[in-house]
């Protein structure tokens, strides 16, 4: 699931890292007193700081820097004091992965739900939640990856109510149920050789693979290393980006620069210069979906968390259950009839695209603003 990227700098001297490695993971700053500064990547899960007095010839060490860690969870740069050793001596970033295709989301607290105090009840009362860390798709499920688990599903005992539709193959899959999408995780998971997290009973003793199961939190193997849906408060922690206290995953205003929503003058933290439906993607038949991806991610590296297409969440939906929750790892409310949405669609405006929003929805609905993307355990 993970490899080693590597960076390396000397007193004066940059190394190139070999081709194929992240064109923006590298270091840009050495200072010999102690301090070292590099441009993360969304990928990375950890980074460790090592020296050696002769690359290629010696040992890479990292005993004697006194460096205890490193911030991780997104790109950008961040800085690291050390203790310098002796010169010459070279230094080197090394990085950790997590899957391709996947961001990592770093454990932490932070206040979920509406602290602007200009969203509907269910929003209210902000509160701390604590999440273990966790991988997030960095971009929305799209139509030509859900064909390709499909291929497989239907050869190996999975059966869909409903094939998703897109715009294109790059775009994001939609018109799919939650029973569906469930199921999908599930059969990525045994395609790529992965425990499924999804089983028919609380035993795991049959993978869901059929029908339309009302799933509790106890049909869930949370342990498993496969595919699952995002739980409604890793959803909102890694939609912030590391940012406390944003209506937006880039901040408190939006604009059609940065998602892909209906835009109107209604609401004043909407700032866009072009009013409607985006003008790049209002083309052609609805739904006016855009390619997976065509924004700037936030500070975590995922895109498109605000607009394009709504997304199903784990967590059952109930509007007194932010008064009720649990401070760590909350999975939603043990019952109730309706499964969690959220981030917005193109046909919804700024106030919908907020990210302390909560939708509920019947888990068979299937229309063209709701998709999905999956999330892995750690």
């Amino acid at each position: 699931m993970s490899r080693l990227w590597l960076v390396w700098f000397s007193f004066g001297l940059i190394f190139h890292p070999p081709v194929g490695f992240a064109d923006d993971f590298r270091i840009t700053r050495l200072d010999p007193a102690g301090e070292l500064t590099f441009r993360g990547i969304p990928r990375a899960t950890e980074y460790r700081l090592e020296w050696s007095a002769e690359p290629g010839r010696g040992p890479w060490r990292q005993e004697g820097l006194g460096v205890t860690e490193f911030p991780v969870g997104g790109a950008g740069e961040r800085t690291v004091k050390f203790s310098p050793r002796s010169a010459p001596c070279f230094y080197r970033v090394v990085a950790t992965l997590g899957p391709e295709g996947f961001v990592f989301i770093p454990g932490g607290t932070f206040q979920m739900g509406d602290s602007f105090r200009e969203g509907s009840p269910d929003e209210f009362p902000v509160h701390s939640v604590t999440v273990s860390a966790f991988y997030l798709q960095a971009r929305e499920a799209t139509k030509a990856q859900w064909d390709d688990v499909l291929t497989w599903a239907v050869g190996n005992g999975y059966f869909f109510n409903d094939w998703a539709n897109a715009k294109a193959t790059n775009h994001p899959a939609h018109s799919v149920s939650w029973f569906d999408v469930v199921k999908w995780c599930n059969a990525r998971s045994e395609m790529e050789g992965r425990v499924p997290c999804y089983y028919t009973t609380a035993a795991y003793a049959t993978v869901y693979r059929t029908g339309e199961i009302d799933l509790t939190n106890n049909h869930v193997l949370w342990t498993a290393n496969g595919y699952r849906l995002p739980t409604e408060a890793e959803w909102e922690k890694a939609a912030r980006g590391g940012l406390e206290g944003k209506r937006f995953p880039l901040g408190d205003t939006m604009t059609h620069w940065q998602a892909n929503y209906w835009s109107a003058s209604t609401y004043p933290y909407d700032t866009s210069p072009t009013r409607g439906m985006h003008p790049l993607y209002a083309i052609g038949a609805n739904p006016y979906t855009s390619a997976a991806g065509s924004f700037v991610p936030n500070g975590y590296g995922v895109y498109d968390m605000a607009g394009n297409v709504w997304e199903w969440c784990w967590d059952r939906h109930d509007g007194q259950y932010y008064g009720l929750t649990v401070a760590g790892d909350p999975r939603g409310p043990t019952s109730g009839s309706l499964r969690v949405l959220r981030g917005g669609s193109w046909d919804n405006n700024a106030y919908l695209s907020r990210v302390a929003v909560r939708a509920g929805f019947i888990p068979t609905v299937k229309v063209s603003r709701l998709g999905f993307r999956p999330a892995l355990g750690r």
